[in-house]
């Protein structure tokens, strides 16, 4: 039976694609999920339950007075990077709520930035294994092609049964 976690069918239903087919497949699957993905422009490079990687463009619409990449929008790349690679580990039935953000803007992030976000194993499986909790995860942003952090953070998430969230309980 598949799983009923929407962004792990995502990764399985996607996961023998070659990566330049993948890729788009995902995002737009993701944007469906969580409309503001979409709305926000970013595009998924990487989705596994161990790795997530999210880039976003520097586009007029996302840019600050300075022509660089917003804070907010830099904010939000962490944010989704972060969320997806918790989502894609959370059991059936339950679902992954922000708690709060530690971001430190590093250098000015003039070009496109992605967001790098990874769990260990054992973080995955502990997650995996409990319909409620709590983790940090750790985020660096760098231009995608580059190593330098431009922005660095450490997120906490909680997960909690659906039911919990939807205020039928």
């Amino acid at each position: 039976m598949p799983p009923s976690n929407p962004f792990r069918r995502i990764a399985e239903r996607y996961a023998d694609l070659p990566a330049s087919l993948r890729r788009p497949l995902v995002t737009n699957a993701v944007g469906e999920v969580i409309p503001f993905v979409g709305t926000a422009g970013g595009f998924i490079e990487a989705y596994t339950p161990r790795r997530v990687a999210v880039r976003l463009d520097n586009e007029t619409r996302l840019r600050n007075h300075l022509g660089g990449l917003h804070a907010a929008a830099l904010a939000l790349l962490a944010e989704t990077a972060t969320g997806l690679v918790v989502a894609l580990n959370v059991p059936d039935g339950s679902s992954p709520l922000l708690r709060s953000m530690d971001i430190s803007f590093d250098e000015f992030a003039r070009d496109a930035v992605q967001a790098d976000a990874t769990l260990a194993e054992e973080e995955g499986a502990r997650i995996r294994a409990r319909p409620i909790g709590q983790t940090q995860v750790g985020v660096r942003l760098t231009e995608p092609a580059g190593d330098a952090p431009l922005v660095s953070g450490t997120l906490t998430w909680a997960w909690l049964p659906e039911e919990r969230l939807s205020g039928d309980s």
